[in-house]
């Protein structure tokens, strides 16, 4: 078992991590006789069901591994809160937003609302880091080509990506940059943002300012002050959010 990792205890296949003639490292080995239809189990749930006898030891793959979906299916998401007796509390030093949410950075973000403001926004956060990032963990801006003349559920689905990145916790203070004519412009914008802290989100529309630069550099200064005067502390992990990413 040293070249194989079984993740839980109820996993009827295991990783294999040291390439073998037969098995290459990555894929899943079975640790027991499978039995045709029964579901093949890893991560503790099952991941599809056996295609055909499968032996102790065989390779489990696409060969002999088929899934259990069938059909159109809906898929609605569900929190399953597991709870562990015995574990001791643990903790991460992070900061504590005024939502209740925690991050584990402490940056100043600016979000465009559209890809016509991208080269504006990269050189504003050029300019705004040199300037004031020093006073928190760094100045960013997160660019993308959408905005312009998206409509219905396409625009409505840009729209909630940004409204997720504006209030992410990481951000200790963000500059919302629109130009004013787009189809996703501030005010169309903004009820996907809910309940939000106007010392925390700044907007600023480019087309109704003389000097987009200076007036998003104002607003960064502000923001990044602000950032720094914000400190880690000790955090219930029940408070940490942990992306993952399939495969």
């Amino acid at each position: 078992m040293n070249n194989l990792i079984q993740i839980t205890p109820v996993d009827n296949v295991a990783v294999v991590i040291q390439a073998a003639d037969v098995i290459p490292a990555g894929h899943k080995i079975a640790l027991q006789d499978i039995p045709k239809g029964k579901d093949i189990i890893k991560y503790g749930y099952p991941i599809g069901h056996a295609a055909c006898d499968i032996k102790a030891g065989d390779h489990v793959h696409t060969h002999n591994l088929k899934t259990n979906l069938d059909g159109l299916l809906e898929y609605t998401y569900q929190e399953n809160k597991r709870i562990y007796p015995g574990k001791k509390a643990a903790f991460f030093d992070g900061y504590l937003r005024k939502t209740g949410q925690a991050g584990i950075r402490n940056e100043i973000w600016i979000i465009s609302t559209v890809g016509c403001v991208n080269k504006t926004a990269e050189k504003i956060r050029q300019e705004a880091q040199a300037r004031y990032g020093h006073l928190c963990d760094g100045i960013f801006a997160y660019t993308h080509p959408y905005g312009c003349s998206q409509m219905g559920e396409d625009q409505e689905h840009t729209q909630k990506i940004l409204a997720g990145l504006v209030r992410h916790p990481n951000a200790a203070g963000v500059l919302v940059l629109g130009l004013g004519c787009e189809n996703n412009n501030i005010q169309v914008f903004k009820p996907y943002l809910g309940d939000y802290d106007p010392d925390r989100v700044h907007f600023l529309e480019t087309q109704s300012v003389e000097d987009e630069m200076e007036e998003a550099l104002t607003v960064i200064s502000r923001l990044a002050k602000q950032a720094s005067g914000e400190k880690r502390q000790k955090i219930g992990v029940d408070k940490l959010i942990i992306g993952l990413k399939c495969g």
